[in-house]
């Protein structure tokens, strides 16, 4: 922890206020609490804090006059910014880091993760010599439902292996291949990695290589000089040039043609540029990610990909999981989304049937299409409740392959013509059956069954010692 700091607490819950205020000043910080914008505004502008913590409603409210995020940033040397923020409150949480808030708690806060913040938050600030803070610094929120690196969220254990081999490829300058299917968030993975990463700082500059031709996607990504061919009216930076100290992404590399191939290798190998129609090489510092949803060790052994490039972009390869490997994801990520599409407002609530509908379904564009599909669903809905109906009908009566619709009796645990049990005792055979059931589809993770069923884990195993 940091010596004492002088902290501003812009909080209009004074509950939270005192709470906040009486934690910081047991770890010796000095504290000036406020709730009134005209006397937030006025400190932030005639006084010095080492950081400022603030509701993110407050800053919505100063957003008009006298913005508080960007006095603090206008300050010399600019405040570091915590927001704090209620769960639905995620998209304004976002729109503050976007605009340079340092991190963002979620309330009820936890106080590991607030010390965490704040030990890190002042931690940056003294790194920097109390500089400008990073505008994309990870958003901080809490179990179960964090923002890992501030962009991905997911807490099945495979993504958590994921989230370990992020960290440790990050403060590399290995090339990276991320490998998944459509929609599983490849980008953010390599948004991930880059921020944390030595690069931060610098530029992440995003293509997409099946978006344009060979001869376009060339001066894309070099550049040229004027004249160097019709229509190159003057001359042209490319992306690896303005990627440059940072980081460029490359999405679907598999789709490059080998003449580009060459290229691309070359620049990886001698991390040097020739724009198209320059004489001459430009050395260049960048890391290149790359992403694919196609086999690009089929295509290699097929001879459409370059043994020596395979290899090249391969150094460090991650698998991103499918969404339907972490159905117990899904009410996690609906739940978000939902937030997200509130818009500050109070999300509806997902009822039994929606979410029995959300995990039954093997969602083939994966999380893109569970977004997608909860912004229709969302749009549909009472806005209090997203229910079934409220799902479109693909989701609403999609049956895995084989298995046709099930009908009373065949999902029935006893036969319903046998009468000579008592209710309580069918109704425990019903439990039963249904447990299992539960169970099965989450391969006997207990931790996953338990927050499908509602229940506490603790009760979850009573309850199967009593079968």
């Amino acid at each position: 922890m940091q010596g004492s700091a002088k902290i501003l607490v812009a909080v209009g819950d004074e509950s939270l206020s005192d709470i906040l205020a009486g934690l910081l000043r047991s770890l010796k910080h000095r504290v000036r609490c406020g709730s009134e914008l005209p006397v937030l505004q006025d400190l932030l502008r005639n006084r010095q804090f080492d950081l400022c913590f603030c509701e993110v409603r407050l800053w919505l409210a100063s957003k008009a006059d006298g913005d508080l995020l960007q006095l603090a940033r206008q300050a010399v040397p600019p405040i570091p910014v915590i927001m704090l923020a209620d769960y639905a409150e995620s998209s304004l949480a976002e729109q503050a880091a976007a605009n340079g808030a340092a991190a963002c708690l979620y309330k009820p806060l936890k106080t590991d993760l607030m010390l965490q913040a704040l030990e890190s938050t002042l931690s940056l600030a003294a790194v920097a010599g109390a500089g400008a803070m990073e505008p994309e610094a990870p958003v901080v929120s809490p179990t179960p439902a964090q923002l890992h690196f501030g962009l991905i969220m997911g807490e099945h254990p495979g993504m958590h292996a994921l989230y370990e081999q992020i960290e440790k490829v990050a403060s590399t300058d290995m090339t990276v291949l991320i490998q998944g299917e459509s929609g599983t968030g490849k980008e953010l993975v390599a948004k991930a990695i880059h921020r944390s990463s030595p690069r931060a700082h610098a530029p992440f500059v995003a293509i997409n290589c099946a978006s344009m031709p060979e001869n376009l996607l060339e001066s894309e990504l070099f550049g040229h000089v004027k004249g160097s061919f019709t229509g190159a009216v003057r001359n042209k930076d490319g992306l690896f040039l303005a990627a440059n100290g940072g980081t460029l992404f490359l999405d679907e590399v598999g789709s490059i043609s080998s003449g580009m191939q060459l290229t691309l290798l070359r620049t990886l190998q001698e991390r040097e540029i020739r724009p198209v129609g320059c004489l001459h090489n430009i050395p260049v510092d960048v890391r290149v990610l790359a992403a694919t949803n196609e086999d690009l060790d089929r295509k290699r052994q097929q001879g459409l990909m370059r043994d020596d490039l395979f290899y090249r972009l391969s150094v460090f390869p991650l698998q991103v999981m499918p969404l339907r490997e972490r159905i117990s994801d899904v009410e996690l990520l609906a739940n978000f989304f939902l937030a997200d599409f509130a818009q500050g407002e109070t999300a509806p609530q997902l009822s039994a049937g929606a979410l029995s509908a959300l995990q039954a379904y093997n969602w083939p564009g994966n999380v893109r299409e569970l977004e997608n599909s909860l912004r229709r669903a969302y749009a549909m809905s009472d806005k209090k409740m997203l229910r079934l109906a409220d799902l479109s009908e693909p989701l609403r009566n999609f049956h895995p392959a084989g298995e046709p619709p099930a009908s009373a009796s065949a999902t029935s645990p006893y036969p319903r013509d046998e009468c000579d049990l008592t209710l309580k005792a069918y109704l425990k055979l019903c439990e039963r059956h249904y447990l299992r059931l539960v169970l099965d589809k989450y391969a006997g993770d207990i931790k996953a069954s338990a927050r499908s069923l509602g229940i506490s884990e603790s009760t979850l195993y009573r309850k199967k010692e009593d079968e």
